[in-house]
């Protein structure tokens, strides 16, 4: 069995029900494919969050939606989000492109400091 979301952003595309791999499309500028593996969460979230913004959500780019799963993926691992206790925990950020924006661009400045520390 197939399950199929879609909206006008990404379309997310499971085989079966018992895995957590998905393909995932993301539409714009350009379909971009995505192949999601069973441990990341992390994309799984920054898709979750991506849907709470109802707002020039033609701005939602494959970029930015990488982007913003590397940024919880590094928030997570490296601790630099307090917010990332746990798997599935979402960043706080504002629901909004520029929310989106600024997560990505707080979460670089931490790993460039941490990276310049280390």
């Amino acid at each position: 069995m197939i399950t199929v979301k879609e909206n006008e952003v990404y379309k997310r595309e499971r085989k079966t029900d018992f895995t957590l791999v998905e393909t995932i499309t993301l539409k714009l500028p350009k379909p971009v494919i995505y192949e999601k593996q069973e441990y990341d969460w992390y994309m799984t979230v920054a898709l979750e969050k991506i849907d709470k913004i109802t707002k020039d959500r033609h701005l939602l780019t494959a970029e930015l939606i990488l982007g913003y799963r590397w940024a919880i993926r590094e928030g997570f691992n490296h601790q630099l989000d307090t917010a990332l206790k746990n798997t599935y925990d979402y960043p706080r950020n504002r629901n909004t492109v520029d929310g989106v924006k600024s997560y990505i661009k707080t979460i670089e400045n931490k790993a460039n400091n941490e990276y310049r520390t280390a």
